[in-house]
């Protein structure tokens, strides 16, 4: 039974009694009874109607709270799923129930204005009350309904901290107050009767002794049924807080403490639920194995793991409540912090011991935000990369080695190469033969060019690539005093752009590069005493474009194509080496030649 039909049947028999004094008693006391008994039954009328709209109300709530739980007991009901069918039975339930509360309204209402009920005027300020509360509460619920529908994560939030708490604490108040403000009414109208019924005869004072007997006995009977299981529900609540989730309250009344109770049985399980499900996320956070701080919007710590901890050798005690910045590096990375933090940014910074040691990091530090986007702390996550520093260290270390060791060979190539270019000296110095000498100035020309290349290479601060700007001007000032003994008076001038090659490049290029000039000092100026070469060297979308011009008599009609000496073999050679092309020209009146020479950088 209900509490309130409790409370109801209560009045009836007190009401029921006081008729029955009437019957008894003179036309006086007949009209007081009459009064009585209407007073009664309006008030009963009232409290029934209130009765039903806060059983409706309490229904709602409960289908848009079986709502609200469909999602997580998808999850955790061992694979026993809430279909979507089941939820449109509850969003339909629901609108038959608001449609209870919104007929029971209008009941009451009507009824307070046709009744005449004296002193009604607070009681419809209520039913008016109640109508734009319970107007409001419907809208929220039908606009949850939607936004669950469409699977916002906010559903939850909104349905826990605005539905709930506006029904709980803004319409079933004014429900209550309601209900206790007719009876209250009606308290004050039956102690005005019953003063009147004091006038009576010695056997209404009889039969209000026996009312009196009653009355008591009614009162042992609520007392019984509310006293005993709202004791019942404070131990448990006190259990609960103490820490029990498993402590559960067994009340077999169907009445609204009993619902109560069941709500309450509802609320520990779930609350069970909760807490293992955040033990097991805290669990997944210690096993972490980077370092994760949590702070408040203070900087001060209020959670690490235990990888933290450990890089850091303190105990969680020790951390907790300490400004976090006492473990930062801002001494000396003060600046970088600045700069990342608070970005999302992964940055390499480090942090302090409890022995003032600094561990270097790779570190991040992001802003915490809850559900309303408020930003409440930040999270900062730390790797150590103490390993990682020894091993770069380690590397570069060699590294520097093999820079050292590549370079002692480039020096050791050049000076072999010397010592050749030496030796061919020496023999041109004992060779009488011309065509001899001149054959082994050619080769000693070549080898001072590769041993150009080894030398710009052993003093360059990259061992793959050389600036091969620099390297042909002293090429052709190297070409040119090998022929100053020729008594001409050649002029070589170079126009050359700032370009880099590795060494498969530069070593063909300059053999190429010495090939032309020699043989453009040697058969360009037959029969001048003066001349001038000039050697171009462009680069555009990683191609190269070497010219070599002079102003001499220029190429012979086919002797580009007929000369077969050991020079152009090595020219048509090195061009194919080089994946390159070749084209020689002669210029404008037959005055000077032109050879250009095209390849490409890239492999």
């Amino acid at each position: 039974m209900r509490l309130g039909i409790k409370i109801i049947l209560s009045f009836f028999c007190i009401s029921f009694l006081i008729a029955a004094i009437g019957l008894i008693s003179n036309w006086y006391t007949s009209s007081i009874q009459e009064q009585l008994s209407t007073n009664n039954k309006e008030t009963t009328r009232v409290v029934e109607y209130t009765a039903e709209m806060e059983r409706a109300l309490y229904q709602s709530l409960i289908f848009l709270n079986a709502i609200k739980e469909s999602d997580l007991q998808q999850e955790l009901e061992n694979g026993i799923t809430i279909d979507e069918p089941t939820v449109d039975l509850m969003k339909s339930e629901f609108e038959e129930e608001m449609g209870r509360v919104s007929q029971a309204l209008q009941k009451v209402s009507q009824f307070l204005i046709m009744a005449e009920i004296k002193d009604s005027t607070e009681q419809i300020s209520d039913i008016d009350r109640l109508r734009d509360r319970f107007q409001l509460y419907e809208r929220l619920s039908k606009d949850w309904l939607v936004m669950k529908a469409e699977g916002s994560d906010q559903a939850k939030l909104i349905f826990n901290t605005t539905i709930s708490p506006y029904f709980r604490n803004r319409i079933i108040p004014v429900i209550s107050h309601l209900r206790q403000h007719t009876v209250d009414l009606q308290n004050v109208e039956r102690e005005s009767l019953n003063q009147n019924l004091e006038q009576a005869n010695v056997v209404v004072k009889i039969v209000t002794l026996i009312f009196v007997l009653l009355s008591l006995g009614i009162a042992v009977f609520v007392y019984r049924s509310i006293a005993d299981p709202l004791l019942r529900l404070n131990r448990s609540a006190t259990l609960l807080g103490k820490g029990n989730l498993d402590e559960r309250i067994h009340i077999d009344n169907k009445d609204e403490i009993g619902q109560l109770a069941s709500s309450f049985n509802e609320m520990a399980s779930n609350l069970k639920k909760r807490t293992m499900a955040r033990d097991y996320l805290d669990n997944i956070i210690e096993s972490i194995q980077e370092a994760l701080i949590v702070t408040d919007e203070e900087g001060i710590i209020v959670g690490s793991n235990k990888a933290a901890l450990k890089m850091l050798h303190y105990t969680k005690d020790e951390v907790m409540g300490v400004p976090v910045k006492q473990y930062y590096n801002l001494d000396d990375l003060g600046n970088e912090y600045e700069e990342h933090a608070g970005k999302d940014k992964v940055f390499e910074f480090s942090l302090i011991t409890k022995r003032g040691n600094k561990v270097p990091v790779l570190f991040s530090e992001s802003r915490l935000i809850n559900s309303l986007g408020e930003e409440v702390g930040k999270v900062a996550v730390a790797t150590d990369i103490t390993q990682r520093k020894k091993a770069d260290k380690q590397l570069r270390d060699s590294l520097r080695e093999k820079e050292v060791l590549l370079s002692e060979i480039h020096h050791r190539v050049k000076n072999n190469l010397a010592v050749i270019s030496g030796l061919l000296q020496l023999q041109i110095f004992e060779t009488q033969n011309e065509e001899v000498n001149k054959a082994l100035k050619e080769s000693q020309s070549r080898i001072q060019s590769i041993s150009l290349v080894h030398e710009m290479l052993y003093h360059s601060d990259s061992l793959a690539y050389i600036e091969y700007n620099n390297y042909v001007n002293d090429l052709l000032q190297a070409i040119s005093s090998m022929h100053l003994s020729s008594g001409k008076n050649i002029q070589i001038r170079s126009e050359i752009d700032k370009i880099s090659l590795d060494l498969n490049h530069a070593i063909p290029c300059s053999l190429l590069l010495n090939e032309i000039v020699v043989n453009a000092y040697k058969h360009a100026f037959e029969g001048q005493d003066e001349g001038e070469i000039v050697v171009k060297m462009k680069e555009e979308r990683n191609e190269i474009a070497l010219v070599i011009e002079d102003n001499g008599v220029g190429y012979k009609s086919g002797a580009e194509s007929k000369e077969q000496g050991l020079g152009i073999t090595l020219i048509n050679t090195l061009t194919h080496q080089l994946k390159g092309t070749i084209e020689f020209e002669t210029l404008n009146n037959g005055v000077g030649s032109r050879t250009t020479v095209r390849f490409n950088t890239i492999a």
